[in-house]
C-alpha cells in the first residue's frame, strides 16, 4: 500500500487559508492574519506571511493593508461578498490607499533616499508641469531609474499621459548638430540628407517626459535652445526660421558632473531642482544588502536555481563596490552566478556564490582586511518560495526578539510578579542590549541629513519637555534616540506581537508621564516616515526614556564634553556614561568650522535645563576655544573649569570623582596630570613566513605537498606539513602559529583556521584562485611570471602517475589503473561527472590512503563515525564496491572511518542527495 504523500507548508497554508475565511462569515473580521494561520499549523509566522504574500501576487487571496494585514481567499471571497460586508466596505473605502506607490521599489526611499524621493515628487507635483530635475551622482547609481519612477509616479497621479522619452547625449557628443535634430526636430532641406520635416524627442515626448542622460555633454548652443524651451514652452526646429513649435514634456536631466563645469551659467539657473544621488558607499549599510539580495535575487529567477551567497562574498560587496556602483554591483552578480552555474551540475538545485565564483578583475582590487570572521552575513534565496535570509532578516528577528522580552517583564510587573525595582532594573538591560547591538554590532553608518535632521527634532522634544518628566541629557539622549528609531524603522514589519496592545495599556496606568512623552516623540517621528506599528514604537521608546530616566541623580556639579566632528563628543560621553553606570556628561559635537559663538549658542540652551549655579566641568578636544571661558562668564552663575585635550582617560577619571562628590580644583589638576600621553612602543615579533601544508588523507599526503611546494618555490619560502585533525581541533592556538608566522594553510580539507587564507588543492591548480592568494600572502616573492611557472609544474606534478610515484611501497604502474577505475566506478555509481580538480584531490587522498592501509598503519580517527554509518550507509555501500578491485587485489578492507574521509571530499563538490 503506497505511503499517503504529506502536504507541504504551501498546502497547509492555502487550506488553513480557506477554512479561516469561511470560519469569519458575517462577523466584523476583516480577514485572517498570519499569526492565525502560524498558530493553526503550527509553522513560522515568517513563512506563513511568505506564502500568503505569493497567493497575493497570483491573484489566490485578496491584502488588507491594515495593522496587522489580514487575507482572505479570493474565490471564497468573490462567492461570498454579501458575508464579508465589511471587508467590502473596507476595500471601497481605502481604494485610493492599495495603489503602490512606485518609488516602493527603490531600495533606500524610506532611508538614505528619503530627501532624494520626497523632492523629486515636489518637483512632479508643482504646477502646471512639474519642475526641470538634475539628477547627479557618479556611474551607476541608479539616476536613470530614479528618472523613471518619477515618471511613473506621475502618471499615476494622473499629471502625464504622454510617453518616457530617453536621450543620452554623449551618444552624440562628438555631432552637436545631428543631437540637435533629434532633440528638437529638423524642417526639409536643413542639412544634407534632410528629405523631409520631422519632428524631435521634445514634440514626443508631448504631454510626457524627456530624460537627458549626460546632460553635460550637450553643446552650449543646445543647451541654450533647452533653457529657452524652459522658458517659455516653445523651440525652433534645426532650420526652422519663421515659425515656432510647443510643447509640454517635462524634463529630468542626469550628470555625472558634479562640479558643473561643462554647463552654461543660465541653463543651471533654469533647473530649480538639483539632486545629489548617493554613491553606493554612502548608502546604510542595510540598504546595500538589500541591494545585494534583490540583484541576486533576480538572477536566481532568471536561472531557476536557489542561491546560497557566503558571508565572504557579500561583505566584500558590501566594502569594495567603489567604481561603478549599483550599476557595477548587478555586473558582478551576473557573472558570479554564470561562473558558480558553470560548475554546478544540472541536477543541483542549490548554487554556492564562493570568493572564486566573483570577476577576477574585481578580486584583484579588493581589501579582505575588513572580512568578519564571527558575523554571518550569508544570504540565502529560494527561487521558488522566493524566501530570502538575509543579515537583514537576522536583524530584523533581533528587533522583534528585544521587544518580546520587554512585553514578558512588563506583564510580569502587571500582575505584581516582580517588584517596580527589578523591573527597572531589567528594562535597564535589555535596553544596554539595545543600544549596544546598535552601536557595535550594526556598525555605524555615515550620518545623512534626514538622520541629522530626525536627532534636532528629537533634541527639540526632549529639551522643551524636560521640566515636566525630569530628563536633562537631551543631546545624548537625542543622538541615541534616533539610532533607535532609525534601527526600528528599518527593520520593522507587518507582523502581529501578541501583548503589544495590552502592555502599552499597562504603561499608560503605571508610568502616565513617560508613556505620554513616548506619545509625543512617536507622533512627531510619524510626520517624518512611515510607521507600522505605532504602539511598536511606543514600546521602544518608552523603554528607553525609562531607562534613561531612572540613571538621573542629583549631582553636586554639571560636566559636557565638546569636540569637532559628527558625533565623536557624544560617543565618548556615552561610552563613559555606561562604564560608569550613571548618566554624568553631556555632549556637543560641533562642526570642523564652528566658531565660539556657534559653541556658546548650543551651550546656552543646556543651561536652561540645569541649575546653573553649580560648579560646570568642560572637558574640550583641542585648545583653540581660547576665549569660550569669557564668554561662559556672562551666561553661567557657578564655577567653571575647562580641560583641553579629553580622553576616554581623563573622562573616566573625573566622571569618577564626580559621582563620589569627590571633586575640587586640586582633584582636577591631579587627573590631567595623570591622564598626559604615556608611549608605549610594540615591536612585533620576530616570526618566519611559512606555507603550512596539511592533508585529511594524513601526514604522507600533508608532506608529498610540502615537497612539492618547495621545490616551486626554491626553498625561498618555508613549507611545513602538519597534522589536519590536530590542527583543526587546536585552532589558532596550536603552537605552530607561536612559533611561525602562517601565510597559508594549503590541503584537501579546510580545517578552518579564520585568521589564515586557506587554499585548496583545487585552488592551487586553478591559477584565478591560487595567483591572488600567494600574491597577497608574499608579494615579494611572487609575480604573474613565476607564478605561471609554479602552476605548470604543480599541474605536471598533480598527474596521477606523479603521484603514485611518491609513494613508497606500492607499484605505481598498477596503482594508477586501479585508482582510475575506482573513481570511475565511484562516478557512476554516484550518477555524478567529478571536474577534474576534484578528481585530482580524489586521486591522492586514495593513492595515499591505500598504502597507509596496506603498510598497516592505525586507521584515522573519523568523528562521530557511528553517526556517520547510520545517517550514510548507501555511500558507505556504494565506495566498497567501488574499491573492491583494490581491496581484494591487496587482501585488505578499507574501514568505514576511511570512507568517512571520501565523504567529506565529495560533500561539498558534488551533490549526494539521490543516494540517501
Amino acid at each position: 500500500m503506497a505511503t499517503k504523500r504529506q502536504k507541504t507548508n504551501r498546502e497547509k497554508v492555502i487550506e488553513c487559508l480557506s477554512t479561516l475565511s469561511k470560519s469569519i462569515f458575517n462577523t466584523d473580521a476583516l480577514g485572517v492574519s498570519a499569526n492565525d494561520i502560524a498558530k493553526q499549523i503550527d509553522i513560522q509566522r515568517s513563512t506563513v506571511s511568505l506564502y500568503l504574500n505569493e497567493l497575493v501576487r497570483n491573484g489566490d487571496a485578496i491584502k488588507v493593508n491594515t495593522r496587522p494585514v489580514y487575507f482572505l481567499d479570493e474565490k471564497i471571497y468573490q462567492a461570498n461578498k454579501s458575508e464579508f460586508d465589511q471587508v467590502t466596505q473596507y476595500i471601497q473605502r481605502n481604494d485610493n490607499d492599495v495603489i503602490q506607490d512606485p518609488f516602493g521599489e527603490l531600495v533606500g526611499s524610506e532611508g538614505s533616499l528619503k530627501d532624494v524621493v520626497d523632492q523629486i515628487k515636489s518637483a512632479v507635483i508643482y504646477p502646471p508641469r512639474g519642475l526641470p530635475t538634475l539628477l547627479v551622482g557618479e556611474s551607476g547609481v541608479g539616476k536613470s531609474f530614479i528618472a523613471q519612477l518619477a515618471y511613473q509616479f506621475a502618471r499615476q497621479k494622473k499629471l502625464v499621459t504622454g510617453k518616457w522619452v530617453v536621450l543620452n547625449c554623449a551618444e552624440y557628443a562628438d555631432n552637436p548638430e545631428l543631437l540637435s535634430s533629434i532633440l528638437f526636430g529638423s524642417v526639409k532641406g536643413a542639412f544634407t540628407g534632410a528629405d523631409s520635416t520631422k519632428d524631435g524627442l521634445l514634440k514626443e515626448a508631448e504631454d510626457g517626459y524627456l530624460f537627458l542622460d549626460e546632460v553635460h555633454r550637450l553643446n552650449p548652443e543646445n543647451q541654450e535652445k533647452l533653457f529657452q524651451y524652459m522658458d517659455k514652452g516653445t523651440y525652433r526646429r534645426v532650420g526652422e526660421t519663421g515659425s515656432v513649435q510647443k510643447s509640454n514634456a517635462r524634463l529630468i536631466f542626469a550628470t555625472t558632473e558634479k562640479r558643473n563645469t561643462d554647463f552654461l551659467q543660465t541653463f543651471l539657473r533654469r533647473i530649480p531642482l538639483v539632486i545629489q544621488i548617493p554613491d553606493f558607499q554612502e548608502r546604510t549599510r542595510k540598504e546595500r544588502i538589500d541591494l545585494i539580495t534583490m540583484l541576486f535575487f533576480k538572477e536566481s529567477q532568471t536561472i531557476q536555481r536557489n542561491l546560497w551567497i557566503t558571508s565572504e562574498v557579500v561583505q566584500i560587496l558590501i566594502q569594495n563596490v567603489n567604481e561603478g556602483n549599483v550599476g557595477k554591483l548587478a555586473s558582478i552578480a551576473k557573472l558570479a552566478c554564470a561562473e558558480a552555474l558553470l560548475h554546478t551540475p544540472p541536477n543541483v538545485d542549490n548554487i554556492d556564490i564562493k570568493l572564486d565564483s566573483l570577476p577576477n578583475d574585481f578580486l584583484k582590487t579588493i581589501n579582505i582586511n575588513n572580512i568578519s570572521m564571527t558575523k554571518n552575513y550569508e544570504i540565502q534565496i529560494h527561487f521558488k518560495s522566493q524566501h530570502i535570509k538575509s543579515r537583514n532578516t537576522i536583524e530584523r528577528d533581533q528587533l522583534y526578539q528585544f521587544l518580546n522580552e520587554f512585553i514578558k517583564i512588563s506583564m510580569a510587573f502587571s500582575i505584581n510578579k516582580i517588584t517596580e525595582t527589578h523591573y527597572y532594573k531589567q528594562v535597564g538591560e535589555i535596553e544596554n542590549q539595545i543600544i549596544d547591538y546598535i552601536s557595535f554590532d550594526l556598525r555605524k553608518t555615515k550620518a545623512n541629513a534626514f538622520s541629522e535632521y530626525l536627532e534636532q527634532t528629537l533634541k527639540s522634544i526632549l529639551s522643551n519637555l524636560y521640566i515636566n518628566i525630569g530628563i536633562t541629557q537631551f543631546n545624548s539622549s537625542a543622538n541615541l534616540l534616533t539610532k533607535l528609531i532609525i534601527y526600528i524603522n528599518d527593520y520593522e514589519d507587518d507582523q502581529e506581537v501578541d501583548e503589544l496592545n495590552e502592555t502599552i495599556l499597562i504603561l499608560k496606568q503605571k508610568f502616565p508621564d513617560e508613556i505620554q512623552l513616548a506619545g509625543r516623540i512617536v507622533n512627531a517621528v510619524k510626520n517624518q516616515f512611515n510607521i507600522h506599528s505605532v504602539v511598536l514604537y511606543q514600546a521602544f521608546v518608552f523603554s528607553f526614556i525609562y531607562s534613561q530616566n531612572q540613571k538621573m541623580i542629583d549631582r553636586e556639579n554639571n560636566a559636557i564634553i565638546i569636540t569637532h566632528g559628527y558625533s565623536t563628543a557624544e560617543s565618548l560621553a556615552s561610552t563613559v556614561n555606561r562604564l560608569l553606570g550613571s548618566y554624568i556628561y553631556e555632549s556637543f559635537d560641533m562642526p570642523l568650522d564652528a566658531s565660539v559663538d556657534d559653541i556658546v549658542r548650543e551651550i546656552r540652551a543646556y543651561f536652561k535645563t540645569i541649575d546653573i549655579t553649580k560648579p560646570l566641568i568642560i572637558l574640550v578636544d583641542m585648545g583653540s576655544l581660547k576665549n569660550l571661558d569669557e564668554r561662559l562668564k556672562k551666561i553661567y552663575q557657578g564655577s567653571i573649569a575647562i580641560i583641553s585635550g579629553v580622553s576616554t582617560e581623563i573622562a573616566l577619571d573625573i566622571g569618577n570623582k564626580i559621582l563620589q562628590n569627590n571633586i575640587d580644583k586640586l582633584a582636577l589638576q591631579q587627573s590631567t596630570k595623570d591622564g598626559t600621553p604615556k608611549l608605549t612602543v610594540i615591536e612585533p615579533a620576530k616570526q618566519e613566513n611559512v606555507i603550512l601544508t596539511t592533508c585529511i588523507t594524513g601526514i604522507g599526503a600533508a608532506k608529498y605537498l610540502q615537497d612539492l611546494l618547495r621545490e616551486n618555490t626554491n626553498g625561498k619560502i618555508k613549507v611545513i606539513s602538519k597534522d589536519f585533525y590536530e590542527l583543526k581541533k587546536n585552532g589558532i592556538k596550536d603552537p605552530i602559529f607561536s612559533k611561525y608566522h602562517v601565510k597559508i594553510i594549503i590541503g584537501t580539507d579546510d580545517p578552518c583556521i579564520t585568521e589564515v587564507p586557506y587554499l585548496s588543492v583545487e585552488g592551487l591548480i586553478n591559477r584565478d584562485i591560487g595567483d591572488p592568494v600567494f600574491m597577497t600572502a608574499f608579494p615579494s616573492e611572487f609575480t604573474s611570471e613565476n607564478l605561471a611557472d609554479m602552476n605548470s609544474s604543480v599541474v605536471r606534478a598533480f598527474t596521477i602517475d606523479n603521484i603514485a610515484n611518491n609513494m613508497a611501497t606500492l607499484d605505481p604502474t598498477v596503482t594508477v589503473k586501479q585508482v582510475e577505475n575506482c573513481v570511475t566506478k565511484l562516478e557512476r555509481s554516484l550518477g555524478t561527472k567529478m571536474g577534474v580538480y576534484l578528481k585530482i584531490s580524489l586521486y591522492m587522498h586514495l593513492c595515499f590512503m591505500f598504502e597507509r592501509v596496506v603498510q598497516g598503519e592505525p586507521n584515522l580517527d573519523y568523528h562521530n563515525v557511528r553517526k556517520f554509518k547510520q545517517c550514510y550507509g548507501h555511500f558507505i555501500e556504494i565506495t566498497k564496491d567501488a574499491l573492491s578491485d583494490m581491496q581484494h587485489y591487496y587482501s585488505v578492507k578499507i574501514p568505514d572511518s576511511e570512507i568517512g574521509f571520501i565523504f567529506d571530499i565529495l560533500k561539498n563538490r558534488v551533490d549526494l542527495s539521490n543516494i540517501e
